[in-house]
C-alpha cells in the first residue's frame, strides 16, 4: 500500500486548510465509505442524476406545456432522474464485473467467443449482485483511504493496517448483514395458554 498523493492543482487551496480539519474530513469520508458506502453511493447517484433530471424536466415542461407547470416538471424530473441514476449505478457495476471477467478469460488464453460468453454471464451476475458488490468495494476503498490517512498523519504503518483492517471487516459485516425481523411473542389468555393475536 502506498500513501495517496494530493493533486498539485489542489495544493495551493489546501494550504489554507487546517491540518486537523483536513484529517477529520478524510477520516469522516473513509468511515462513511466503510460503514455505509453502498447506501452513500446510491444517494449520491440519486441526487446527481435527480438534479440533472430536475433541470431537464423543468425546461421541457415550461417549453412544451406551460411555464406555470415547471415546478411539477422539476419534481418529476428529479424523481425520474434519481431512479435512473440508481439503475445506471447497478448497470455500471454489472458492466465492470463483466468486463473484468472478459479480460481474465482472455488472459487464460480462451477464445474471444468464450470470453464474451463469460463476460455476459458475469455481467448478469454483477447486475444481480450489484448492491452487495458495491458495499464490498466501497468498504474496501474506505479501508485503504483510512490506512493512508492514518499513515499520512504519523501513525505506525503496522498499527494502521490493523486498525483499517479491523474497521473494514466491521464495516463489511454492518453493510452485508441483513436486518433481522423482530417477531412478536405469542399472546396468552387468562389461563396462560397461547392465544391468537387480534
Amino acid at each position: 500500500m502506498t500513501m495517496f498523493s494530493i493533486p498539485s492543482s489542489l495544493v495551493p487551496a489546501m494550504a489554507h486548510v487546517p491540518a486537523d480539519l483536513l484529517f477529520l474530513a478524510l477520516l469522516a469520508v473513509s468511515l462513511a465509505l466503510i460503514f455505509a458506502g453502498g447506501t452513500l453511493a446510491k444517494v449520491v447517484a440519486f441526487i446527481v442524476l435527480g438534479l440533472a433530471g430536475a433541470v431537464l424536466g423543468g425546461v421541457l415542461v415550461a417549453h412544451y406545456i406551460s411555464p406555470q407547470w415547471d415546478l411539477l416538471g422539476v419534481l418529476l424530473g428529479f424523481v425520474i432522474g434519481g431512479l435512473l441514476g440508481m439503475a445506471l449505478l447497478s448497470l455500471g457495476v454489472g458492466l465492470v464485473v463483466g468486463y473484468v471477467a472478459y479480460i481474465i478469460a482472455l488472459g487464460f488464453g480462451l477464445s474471444s467467443t468464450v470470453a464474451l460468453v463469460a463476460g455476459a454471464i458475469f455481467f448478469i451476475i454483477g447486475l444481480v449482485l450489484s448492491s452487495k458488490i458495491l458495499k464490498i468495494v466501497t468498504a474496501v476503498a474506505g479501508g485503504f483511504l483510512l490506512f493512508n490517512v492514518l499513515v499520512y498523519f504519523g501513525l505506525d504503518p503496522l498499527l494502521s493496517v490493523l486498525v483499517a483492517g479491523a474497521l473494514t471487516l466491521a464495516g463489511l459485516w454492518v453493510q452485508l448483514s441483513s436486518p433481522r425481523r423482530v417477531t412478536k411473542p405469542a399472546a396468552t389468555n387468562a389461563r396462560g395458554q397461547p392465544g391468537t393475536n387480534p
